[in-house]
């Protein structure tokens, strides 16, 4: 059978089609296969797998004696990969009924899903209930859009508010936003890693592996004694309310080397809520409050006096009845004096007396001291926010700046800085830098060395002074029978304020070989407000649970000894 010309052609043509077709699906192939292979294997897994950062453990923080203070445990967090609109709001509206959210949350998150967002945050880091409510859903689930979980870390503190303004707080995605939380971020932070969820046809999640292991971040010692930080919160809080003040702190610190037992001030809150609480509420008023020391501040000239040889205890001033003129200023006593000496100074705590040492020691050597005691400087103790404070240099000071200073005034200080100043004393002279931090990962951590500037023979003299002030002077009030207590009020009028004062008391104890040094301020009091009313008594109570914590016992009278 012979094949014509037109048949020919046909099978010619048909030949050409299907080898045409067969190169265009072998170019088709080497396209999906080597050319886009890449891509394509990408866009597979961008249907299959969701590839999501997992943080890592945040170390834990304990106080001095391994009580938790901060410690991040696992929890759920709720998340929607809505597919179709419809079904991801009908899904969502019997979720937002089994958790708390916000008016703000609920909107936000069904604007998300009327986007046709594929990956949506229902609520992060479920409380237990919340999670076994919505886990309930998840299982019932028969619609294409998908409630799932993930595991992360929620911060927790399990004291409450104890510490709280050392602390800090961290934020959602635990990095650190204030207090210590803050300052050693990087050291509990750890190195957050990769996790990767499968997803079946149905894009159900039913595997999730990690691709990079989080690697904990380590965990910190404090200096802080929470059990002591406990009843000083709550000491602390019954005077602030009790004399209806704008706020207080209370600084208890370990004589011997510096080290910060507790820090507390008041109003307190929750770090567990801190991304919610006013910046304000969260600052460490014992770093950061900036306040005129008023007459606290007349145990640093009186000790630089004594160190620089210009004055003896025994050396009396002219203290012109109680009004001192000078240029056009004056300086007044609220008990007026014709002279008193030096000692009686301070344990009367005469203004005008203070200017007359002041102006027997001068400018050059005044200044030098002050700032040997480490004013104008921040302490170095470690926590964020910590203010230098104000003081002028010399060349700055008017022709009463001397006289003013000595009084307290034309200086500003923070808490801190005055219970090291104190603790001078306590110490036997040295300036030691305050801490809290005490180890990481076990490893101890050294604060500077101490500097000694002031010689035995003037914190002998100081230190027999305070004494006095408390047994006979403005500190009556913070009398313990048996034990010798060294200690100096203050009472400072805010400049600016009509009838508004801060009240501030600093000591010691045992007034011989210290143990214990802490410092009071309490912010604008209402009704009294003299250091010797509000903050001694506060001392007072607090020192009397101190001395139990500690097992120093009172010494008895011989005459009431028991003998056997």
């Amino acid at each position: 059978m012979k094949i014509n010309s037109s048949e020919h052609k046909r099978v010619f043509f048909l030949f050409i089609g299907l080898f045409l077709w067969i190169l265009f699906i072998c170019a088709s192939l080497v396209k999906i296969q080597v050319i886009d292979y890449s891509k394509n294997v990408a866009k597979v897994q961008a249907q299959s797998n969701f590839i999501f950062p997992i943080n890592a453990k945040r170390g834990t923080i304990y106080d001095s004696k391994g009580q938790v203070l901060a410690i991040s445990v696992k929890a759920k967090s709720a998340f929607l990969n809505s597919k179709e609109v419809a079904q991801s709001l009908s899904l969502f509206k019997d979720i937002k009924q089994k958790i708390v959210l916000t008016a703000e949350e609920r909107k936000n998150i069904e604007d998300r899903i009327r986007r046709s967002e594929k990956f949506i945050w229902i609520k992060r880091k479920l409380p237990p209930e919340e999670y076994e409510s919505l886990k309930k859903i998840k299982d019932s689930n028969k619609s294409n859009s998908n409630l799932d979980f993930v595991e992360e870390y929620k911060r927790v503190y399990p004291q409450d508010t104890i510490a709280c303004h050392v602390l800090g707080g961290v934020g959602l995605d635990e990095q650190g936003l204030y207090g210590l939380e803050y300052e050693l971020d990087d050291t509990m932070r750890g190195t957050p890693g990769k996790a990767r969820v499968m997803r079946d046809a149905r894009r159900k999640a039913f595997k999730l592996s990690y691709l990079n292991e989080p690697l904990p971040g380590r965990d910190v010692y404090l200096t802080i004694d929470s059990s002591i930080q406990f009843f000083v919160e709550r000491e602390l809080q019954k005077t602030v309310e009790q004399y209806e003040a704008r706020g207080g702190t209370v600084i208890v610190m370990d004589s011997r080397d510096g080290a910060i037992l507790t820090m507390a001030s008041y109003p307190a809150f929750s770090p567990g809520e801190v991304k919610n609480i006013p910046s304000l509420m969260v600052k460490n008023s014992a770093v950061s409050f900036i306040y005129h020391p008023g007459s606290t501040f007349k145990v640093v000239l009186a000790s630089i006096a004594l160190e620089e040889n210009v004055c003896s205890p025994q050396n009396e001033f002219n203290c012109y009845n109680g009004v001192y003129k000078i240029m056009d200023r004056q300086i007044t006593d609220v008990h007026p004096f014709s002279r008193l000496s030096f000692e009686n100074i301070i344990i009367q705590s005469s203004n005008i007396g203070a200017a007359k040492i002041a102006e027997r020691l001068g400018k050059t050597k005044y200044y030098n001291g002050i700032k040997k005691f480490g004013f104008g400087d921040r302490t170095g103790v470690g926590l964020p926010g910590e203010e230098r404070g104000l003081f002028k240099p010399v060349k700055q000071w008017t022709g009463v700046s001397l006289q003013f200073i000595a009084g307290g005034y034309e200086i500003a200080v923070t808490p801190l800085q005055m219970a090291r100043a104190f603790n001078v004393i306590a110490s036997g002279g040295y300036l030691t830098e305050p801490y809290v931090l005490k180890e990481v990962d076990g490893m101890f951590v050294k604060p500077n060395p101490a500097v000694k500037i002031l010689g035995p023979a003037t914190t002998q003299g100081m230190t027999g002074i305070m004494t006095e002030v408390v047994n006979t002077g403005t500190a009556k009030k913070t009398q313990i029978a048996g034990i010798d207590i060294a200690g100096k009020t203050g009472t400072t009028k805010i400049i600016g304020k009509d009838r508004k004062y801060i009240s501030s008391f600093g000591g010691f104890f045992p007034a011989e070989n210290s143990r214990v040094t802490v410092f009071v301020v309490i912010d604008e009091p209402k009704g009294d407000y003299y250091g010797g009313d509000v903050a001694a008594p506060l001392f007072k109570a607090i020192t009397e649970k101190l001395l139990l914590y500690f097992k120093i016992y009172p010494g008895l009278d011989k005459k009431n000894e028991i003998k056997i």
